[in-house]
């Protein structure tokens, strides 16, 4: 769906929205039924099937299209992922493969599918919060009117906070799971067998008084920033928005500053405003940037995180 008026479909979106679909049910279900409806062809796995038919045959085209333009000496003036893997010099990066175009179609739709739904979702929580906490909407205005740097983000260190915080309430990847190559015994003292799938809830884990004290429900971004007005480090493992250990996320450093990018430009054309709708136990969120407005509609009440 896009951001236009009469809210055309989007062949991209919707076939990548119905295959997260499909392997989000895969945590669900026993491997040998999805794989067996996937054989048959058969439920969501038929719908997955055709979403990715749909995605190879758009990174196909636009595969071809870059390399003829490369071709055609125009590589030089397109500075983006997608011709940098297509040029990446192989003598120093061996194990990559630029002239195949299914290794490039995999990092294109990684980066696209990583970064897609999980930076939209922070944002959208996150404007909403401030449009509940006005004065952590102010404090945010004032340390942009005092501190902005284009060129050193960092400076904002009231605004990354804020991020934080909203991603530790409303985490981009709500639960994850991991499976053991051995037997092993948890810290808690739990035992547990090889290949054994243990499922981590990171919205829980955010909002666990015994982690983050009895102020865990509230939206406190100061409890991020350390008396010296540093931003404060928590272990990965406690803060797992961005997952943890040798698999954490390769965009976090990507993610945050275009975060940082969107709000302060919001900040200079958007007024928020929440308003509730009981009737439909929804909560609405409208920014109205200079005639345009744009709704975002959450999943849950508006009396309550």
């Amino acid at each position: 769906m896009s951001l236009s008026t009469e809210m055309p479909e989007v062949e991209y979106g919707e076939a990548t929205e119905t295959g997260e679909e499909a392997i989000y049910y895969r945590h669900f279900k026993p491997v040998f039924l999805w794989r067996l409806q996937n054989w048959l062809g058969i439920g969501l796995e038929r719908k997955m099937k055709s979403s990715l038919v749909t995605v190879n045959r758009m990174f196909a085209k636009i595969i071809s299209t870059r390399r003829e333009e490369i071709s055609r000496g125009e590589g030089e003036q397109l500075m983006d992922a997608l011709t940098y893997y297509i040029n990446v010099d192989t003598t120093k990066y061996k194990l990559l493969k630029p002239s195949n175009d299914t290794f490039i179609r995999d990092v294109a739709f990684s980066l696209l599918l990583a970064g897609r739904d999980t930076t939209s979702s922070v944002l959208t929580w996150f404007f909403w919060l401030l449009s509940k906490h006005p004065h952590v909407l102010t404090k945010i205005r004032q340390e942009i009117n005092t501190k902005f740097d284009p060129t050193y983000l960092e400076k904002l260190v009231y605004l990354h906070a804020a991020l934080y915080e909203t991603m530790r309430l409303y985490p981009p990847v709500p639960f994850n799971h991991k499976s053991p190559l051995k037997s092993d015994v948890l810290p808690s003292g739990h035992k547990v067998k090889a290949e054994s799938k243990i499922v981590i809830c990171i919205y829980a884990l955010g909002r666990m008084r015994s982690v983050w004290g009895e102020d865990a429900l509230d939206f406190k971004p100061e409890r991020w920033i350390s008396e010296s007005g540093e931003l404060k480090h928590e272990p990965s493992y406690k803060f797992m928005a961005f997952n943890a250990g040798p698999r954490a996320c390769l965009g976090k450093h990507l993610a945050l500053p275009q975060m940082k990018i969107v709000a302060v430009e919001s900040y200079k054309t958007m007024t928020l405003s929440s308003l509730k709708v009981t009737r439909l136990k929804q909560c609405l969120l409208s920014f109205s940037v200079s005639k345009m407005v744009l709704v975002s509609q959450s999943l849950r009440r508006c009396d309550s995180y």
